[in-house]
């Protein structure tokens, strides 16, 4: 992996990057609404999620309708565990769900990444199914459909989670929102990304070079995995209350899924880019549409937006990003063959 030494070119190549960074630490102090901090919170987090899922589904094009069950495996442990035993620490409890999330990830992805396609998509389906029902039949110890819920916290205390201000919060949303990003980058740089690219251009033909697809898939299916459940077990800590329909749900995983294909599939930044476009979206269509359909408007409205985006920019909005780019590099270079040719 090649890394950029000089700061000044590093500076120069990712600007907007770091003016993005520079914006979303300083909202907490400019926004002095609570509401839209809460917002930018779950933006973070569906940032996160999207970022995890794209690994798999982005990177290797193996489109994994499980993700909620890797979340709320992260969200239970880190509930439970504090809960049940004593009050354990989110910042141990996180990595037992991650090892948790390896196993399960395992258990799921050995038989289903035998199949291709969408019968792989309908085999992690009838997985996430299997997870949810399974924390509704042990009630006594999940709670059931009752779920579970913290007691009242008060105080300020990094290491319990427990904050009094919104913004505090905002801040472990944003840094984990970045880490995964990280890992994503890492992943994209080393063989790992290359061999997903080429297992999702022609499978057989990757094979045929000795990748061992099976084998990479896996790989990067636990990957995302204990990335989904570190992020479950943040959100439950943030939220105060997990059930079996928040966390480990069909729908959580569409949402998980939507947010990268809307910003853009294998891509580093367009899951983020997604969540800042599905969130505020969803958010807004049933604030001001909550009272039509029986408040179902609001969600036709968030999927005829979804429709329009994918039907417009089928490659998701970072394609706006990508395409203004390559006319800048395709203007710079027509203008330098120009000067060239005057020259001579």
């Amino acid at each position: 992996m090649k890394i950029e030494s000089n700061p000044l070119s590093l500076l120069k190549k990712n600007w907007i990057m770091f003016v993005f960074i520079a914006i979303c630490l300083l909202i907490p102090i400019a926004v002095k609404t609570d509401y839209v901090i809460r917002i930018m919170i779950e933006v973070f987090f569906f940032g996160a999620l999207g970022t995890a899922w794209n690994i798999i589904g982005g990177f290797g094009r193996q489109t994994s309708w499980a993700s909620s069950s890797f979340f709320a495996v992260g969200a239970y442990t880190g509930m439970l565990m504090f809960l049940r035993l004593g009050g354990v620490l989110p910042w141990f409890s996180v990595f037992v769900g991650m090892a948790i999330s390896v196993v399960m990830a395992i258990i799921i992805g050995l038989p289903c990444f035998r199949m291709r396609g969408v019968y792989f998509a309908i085999a992690t389906i009838a997985s996430a199914a299997i997870v949810r029902q399974l924390l509704l039949y042990f009630k006594e110890f999940t709670g059931g459909s009752l779920g579970l819920a913290f007691r009242v916290r008060t105080g300020n205390d990094l290491l319990t989670l427990s904050f009094e201000s919104e913004r505090a919060y905002y801040y472990v949303a944003f840094i984990w929102m970045l880490i995964t990003v990280f890992v994503t980058v890492l992943v994209n740089r080393f063989k790992l990304g290359y061999y997903l690219k080429a297992i999702r251009e022609e499978e057989d033909a990757a094979e045929s070079l000795g990748i061992r697809a099976s084998r990479v898939k896996l790989t990067a299916f636990i990957i995302s995995a204990m990335l989904l459940s570190a992020t479950g077990t943040l959100y439950a800590f943030k939220v105060g209350y997990i059930d079996p329909t928040l966390v480990a749900s069909h729908d959580m995983s569409i949402r998980i899924g939507i947010t990268a294909i809307l910003g853009g599939m294998g891509t580093i930044w367009g899951p983020v880019m997604g969540a800042f476009l599905a969130v505020p979206m969803l958010e807004i269509s049933n604030y001001y549409l909550s009272d039509l359909g029986k408040g179902g408007a609001g969600y036709a409205l968030y999927g005829l937006l979804i429709v329009l985006v994918v039907l417009f920019r089928p490659n998701g909005i970072i394609s706006f990003f990508t395409d203004w780019r390559d006319r800048r590099e395709s203007r710079k270079k027509e203008l330098t063959q120009n000067a060239g040719k005057e020259k001579a």
